[in-house]
């Protein structure tokens, strides 16, 4: 019994640790919006110079809506053109004026692979709160030069 014992408990450990958990949407909005001091104006430019000095390029921008969105470059896995997988990486920034001298944004990325071989997309909602926190940190900094400076 003994014997048997050990292994079914590491397969069970194995199980649980290879276990992924998925954010509901309430959970994954409380990490991806945020509420930014500053105007309006100032938030949608240090956005989008934020995510240039990530290296994201910004493919689409609305100043009236508040969207901007930005790609980051396509990663070929492959050893022939014509197999294998593309990744790249979409950014997806909605701008609102909450009340007077806060903003509310929400940022998402969403990590695009495609396999070559079989003409066939997925799609993934990237969870890091951390590198999130990193970019508001910036954003928000970005937003205090501007205030700071008048522009």
């Amino acid at each position: 019994m003994k014997r048997l014992v050990l292994p079914l408990f590491l397969f069970l450990l194995f199980i649980v640790g290879c276990a992924t958990t998925q954010l509901s949407n309430l959970q994954r909005r409380a990490i991806e919006a945020k509420e930014l001091d500053g105007s309006y104006e100032d938030a949608y430019r240090a956005t989008i110079q934020v995510l240039q000095d990530y290296g994201y390029v910004i493919k689409h921008s609305d100043y009236n809506g508040g969207i901007i969105v930005g790609e980051l470059g396509v990663k070929t896995d492959a050893k022939w053109f014509w197999t294998g997988s593309q990744t790249s990486f979409e950014v997806t920034a909605h701008i609102e004026q909450w009340t007077e001298g806060k903003v509310k944004e929400r940022i998402t990325f969403v990590e695009k692979t495609v396999n070559k071989a079989w003409n066939m997309e997925n799609n993934k909602v990237v969870e890091e709160p951390k590198l999130l926190q990193k970019i508001y940190d910036d954003i928000q900094k970005e937003i205090f030069v501007r205030q700071n400076l008048g522009k």
